[in-house]
């Protein structure tokens, strides 16, 4: 009551800006923790807490001390509680904050090492292994990732190339590369239906679906021709020399694609798809 007494009276000068932004903050704070908890379990322990809190208004007012004195001792242990039951979602809550672009640019700039993608991927093309490897840019895949099988490994190829093994158990399905990190294998991606009567099979719909949806950049192997794909945006190139293709991640990645690179892209996709 004592913050509402003064900010009424609180007169319309440069005064009034840290309340305005004081305000923004926690609006924001109390929006995420509510969406984060409406997906979880913990929305249930919230609405617990706040019926015995209206059972202590209840309590006082109408002096029943039995009830008063229950409710008096479980307070202090209350935010103990949620603290401890809510640790997952108040985890994801601190990392969808530190994921935002604003943080992101102040805490860290992305960075991605290639190579040994890049090395698998040729080794995989060489023998026609099929492989789907995502790499994430800005856009959190974590939706995905916490549907999938969970790594959070170092990026080589001799892992790749064991992922993507026929008959392994994470053959199927994509590897999602996350703040340069494998983050997860066996991950199923949205398919597009860009591709129409495409010859193209359930790994280069995917990939493009995933590359609609996110700006994510994906490479793909065809385990029938051996030939390679990358997909970004709403476009795909198709086939991909394994001499261009790591100009072509760099680009896509960076976000410095050339016109000779676009011109290129777009004469390949027309070729895939009328295939």
């Amino acid at each position: 009551m004592e913050f509402i007494k003064t900010f009424k009276y609180l007169e319309y000068n440069l005064s009034l800006i840290p309340v305005v932004i004081d305000i923004l903050i926690v609006s924001f704070v109390i929006y995420k923790i509510i969406m984060m908890l409406r997906k979880s379990r913990g929305i249930y322990l919230i609405s617990g807490v706040g019926i015995i809190w209206v059972l202590g208004v209840v309590s006082k007012y109408y002096e029943l001390e039995l009830m008063d004195w229950i409710i008096t001792n479980i307070r202090p242990s209350l935010l103990f509680i949620i603290v401890v039951i809510l640790q997952p979602e108040l985890r994801r809550i601190f990392g969808d904050i530190a994921s935002m672009k604003f943080f992101k640019k102040m805490l860290y700039n992305p960075t991605f090492d290639i190579d040994e993608i890049i090395k698998a991927v040729k080794i995989m093309a060489e023998e026609k292994t099929g492989s789907l490897i995502v790499i994430s840019k800005e856009i959190s895949m974590k939706d995905i990732i916490e549907q999938s099988v969970q790594l959070d490994a170092i990026i080589s190829s001799s892992l790749l190339l064991t992922i993507f093994k026929k008959n392994s158990a994470l053959h199927d399905g994509a590897v999602i590369i996350e703040q340069n990190r494998i983050a997860s294998a066996a991950s199923y991606l949205p398919m597009s239906s860009a591709l129409g009567t495409s010859t193209l099979g359930a790994r280069h719909r995917s990939a493009l679906g995933v590359a609609e949806e996110t700006d994510a950049v994906v490479v793909v192997t065809s385990e029938e021709t051996g030939e390679i794909s990358v997909c970004h945006s709403e476009d795909m190139v198709h086939p991909v020399k394994p001499l261009e293709l790591k100009n072509l991640l760099l680009s896509y990645l960076t976000n410095k694609e050339t016109k000779k690179s676009t011109e290129k892209k777009e004469e390949t996709e027309t070729v895939a798809v009328s295939k």
